[in-house]
């Protein structure tokens, strides 16, 4: 009887420890396809001069298709007005945080987005 008490009291403990580093992971590689999606849309907007709608597209594009987010969920926010070589250009992704805990006795804060701001300067001559 002892054992099947110890065990019923340490299963949430269990669980934890056994689902807890899976989700953890995905949110990792969820952060990491942000710095991906930047990296390529600020290769673009570099060259141009600033943010379009063609570059969010993209860039909203490969994260609904890397991991499944609703698209209205993805705020964009980049310089859009046209911006002379050797200025900056600054981008913002906003995305919902995902599950990050299996039990909520173990419970990590998920009010914040995952946000992730990133410059680079522009290549666009006149």
């Amino acid at each position: 009887m002892e054992q099947v008490v110890t065990f019923i009291l340490l299963l949430p403990l269990i669980v934890w420890s056994i689902f807890q580093q899976p989700l953890y992971n995905n949110a990792v590689m969820i952060e990491e396809s942000l710095q991906l999606a930047i990296y390529e849309g600020q290769k673009e907007a570099s060259l141009k001069g600033r943010y379009d709608e063609e570059i969010y597209k993209e860039m909203r594009d490969y994260l609904v298709e890397t991991h499944n987010y609703r698209p209205e969920l993805i705020e964009i926010n980049g310089t859009e007005t046209l911006t002379p070589r050797g200025e900056k250009l600054a981008i913002k992704i906003t995305v919902p945080k995902p599950l990050m805990t299996v039990i909520d006795l173990f419970k990590i804060d998920t009010s914040e987005p995952f946000t992730v701001q990133k410059t680079i300067l522009s290549e666009y001559k006149d």
